[in-house]
C-alpha cells in the first residue's frame, strides 16, 4: 500500500473509507415525501390544456388552473401538458396536481361557484340550448348514456372517423347571460375607486 511520500500516492479521506449509511423510511413516509416533492414540482411548471373545441390554451401557472377548475373550465378529464410530459395526459392522471387544485380552500370556492354563481341545473340547461343550436354535438347525458358514447367513440377514434379525444367538460354559460364571480367583483371594486376619486376629488378642491 503506497505511503505519503510515494509517487503512486492517492490522498484519500476518511469518508472514503466508509460504507454509505443505509436509511430506511417507512412506506406512508415515503410515498407521502414524493407526494410532496410533486406538488412542488406542478406549482413550479408551466402548463397548458386542451379546451373542448381541442385548442391548447396557455402557457399559465397553477393559480390560473385554480381559477380554471374553480368555475368549471377544466376538470378531471381535461388534457394537460407541461415540462416533462411526453404528451397530452387527463389532468387527474398527473401526480402532484390534485394536492394543488382539491385543497380545502379550492373545493369551497368551487361549491360558491356551484352553489350561488353558476349551478349545474345552468350548466346543463346551457349545454341542451348549444345542442339544440347545433353547437354541440350531443345533449347533457346520464351515466348510461355516456357508457354507451364511450363505446362508439372509441370504435369512432379506431376507424379514424373521429380525432384524439378532448375534455368531458360540460359547456359553461355565457358571461353575458349570467355573470361571473370574478365580473362582480371587479364591478365592485370599480365602483369603490371611483367613490375614492371623488372623496379626493373633493378633500383637495
Amino acid at each position: 500500500m503506497a505511503q505519503p511520500g510515494d509517487e503512486d500516492y492517492i490522498p484519500r479521506r476518511k469518508a472514503d473509507l466508509q460504507e454509505p449509511r443505509e436509511v430506511t423510511y417507512p412506506m406512508w413516509e415515503y410515498e407521502g415525501t414524493n407526494e410532496l416533492k410533486s406538488e412542488i414540482i406542478v406549482r413550479r411548471n408551466i402548463w397548458y390544456y386542451r379546451d373542448r373545441t381541442g385548442l391548447p390554451r396557455g402557457p399559465m401557472t397553477v393559480d390560473v388552473l385554480r381559477k380554471a377548475y374553480i368555475g368549471g373550465i377544466i376538470d378531471g378529464n381535461t388534457l394537460m401538458w407541461g415540462n416533462g410530459l411526453g404528451h397530452w395526459v387527463p389532468l387527474r392522471n398527473i401526480r402532484g396536481m390534485d394536492g394543488n387544485l382539491t385543497n380545502p380552500k379550492v373545493l369551497f370556492l368551487k361549491w360558491i361557484h356551484d352553489t350561488f354563481i353558476i349551478t349545474k341545473a345552468q350548466r346543463q340547461e346551457r349545454r341542451n340550448e348549444l345542442y339544440r343550436q347545433g353547437l354541440a354535438k350531443s345533449p347533457v347525458m346520464n351515466n348510461d348514456e355516456v357508457r354507451d358514447w364511450k363505446k362508439t367513440r372509441e370504435e369512432k377514434l379506431r376507424s379514424g372517423e373521429e380525432a384524439l379525444m378532448l375534455s368531458l367538460t360540460l359547456a359553461m354559460p355565457l358571461g353575458k347571460e349570467i355573470g361571473s364571480l370574478g365580473a362582480k367583483m371587479k364591478k365592485a371594486f370599480r365602483g369603490k375607486k371611483e367613490e375614492k376619486k371623488e372623496e379626493e376629488g373633493v378633500i383637495s378642491a
